[in-house]
């Protein structure tokens, strides 16, 4: 039996899926197995599994029909054989030690029921590291409920190490969401186990340059995961609810308003000023300048003519240079 299950769900990757593939048979700790769940590819993304799989004899290939990447990550959990799991998405790369580092984590601390790392992100041929550990983003042990807030989301999928027993125990993924599916499932892990963050970078995650995600759909994913979170949860308390809602609207209300969609996002932080005053102005405490210039202009959209609300614009930035 294989001591280490990756998990990778693809869905016509096969532009990327090669070098995810490579970066597991490039680590330093050589007890694993691959499970690439095909997600109903149109590509040859089989093809090119296949080809790669037969070298290496470490690669099980499963396709199913296009159910989502939460599907298939749950499909990947019952074919896997190994104690500890680690997940990769078809367009990322693991670092060379990455499952050394976290099966001798996990195997020197049995209290803990996952662990993750910081990470670097991609950007085009360099790497950018991300969440380097700084004391207002340490998020080791009883993380709950502080991985909640948006502020302290440090977790990305390809960073995550966790034992295959607790993974199973809590459900796997929810296969109803198709955002914020993988917050929920460390959320639900973390509110049983404890978590460990491994100081160093382990993963590279490829970021799309320009998310096409509506931002009100954000907005509502997110709000189903804290109303989830809350049903499951009764004894979450009243003002941290508070603080998440407020946090939530502060954070798209800025992604609003530095995206030119004033009126979305002056509504947005109305809602978070009503839901916490006081977690209001500590999330929008460092963008005051931006957001009272914002202000001003969606008040001048709001009562001026598009005629003078031009004139006034050109003549403040001839004022201005």
């Amino acid at each position: 039996m294989p001591k280490v299950s990756v998990i990778i769900p693809t869905y016509n990757r096969a532009s990327t899926i090669k070098e995810a593939l490579l970066s597991i048979f490039d680590q330093t700790y050589l007890d694993f197995e691959i499970i690439v769940v095909d997600d109903g590819s149109t590509d040859n993304t089989c093809q090119i599994v296949s080809e790669l799989g037969n070298q290496s004899g470490k690669v099980q290939y499963i396709y199913q029909d296009n159910r989502g990447r939460s599907a298939a990550r749950n499909l990947g959990v019952r074919a896997a054989q190994g104690d500890y799991v680690a997940f990769l998405d078809s367009d990322d790369i693991f670092l060379p030690n990455k499952l050394n580092v976290q099966v001798l984590t996990l195997e020197k601390n049995f209290d803990f029921g996952m662990a993750y790392s910081t990470f670097f992100r991609m950007q085009k041929k360099r790497y950018v590291l991300e969440n380097a550990v700084s004391p207002g983003k340490k998020m080791s042990g009883w993380i709950y409920p502080e991985l909640l807030f948006i502020k302290k989301n440090i977790i990305t999928v390809p960073s995550v190490m966790v034992r295959t027993q607790i993974l199973k125990e809590v459900g796997g993924f929810d296969e109803t969401m198709h955002t914020c599916e993988d917050l929920d499932l460390w959320r639900r892990i973390a509110r049983r186990y404890k978590v460990l963050q491994i100081e160093q970078p382990l993963a590279a995650v490829r970021y799309n340059q320009y998310d096409p995600t509506p931002l009100v759909e954000k907005v509502k994913a997110r709000t189903f995961y804290y109303q989830k979170a809350i049903a499951e949860d009764p004894s979450l308390e009243k003002s941290i609810q508070a603080k998440l809602f407020s946090e939530m609207y502060s954070h798209y209300g800025i992604e609003a308003m530095n995206n030119g969609k004033v009126r979305l996002g002056f509504n947005l932080l109305i809602k978070a000023a009503g839901t916490d005053p006081i977690e209001f102005l500590r999330s929008c405490g460092g963008y005051s300048i931006e957001l009272a210039r914002s202000g001003i202009v969606f008040l001048l959209q709001s009562f001026l003519t598009p005629a003078t609300y031009n004139r006034v614009r050109d003549l403040y930035r001839r004022l201005t240079g």
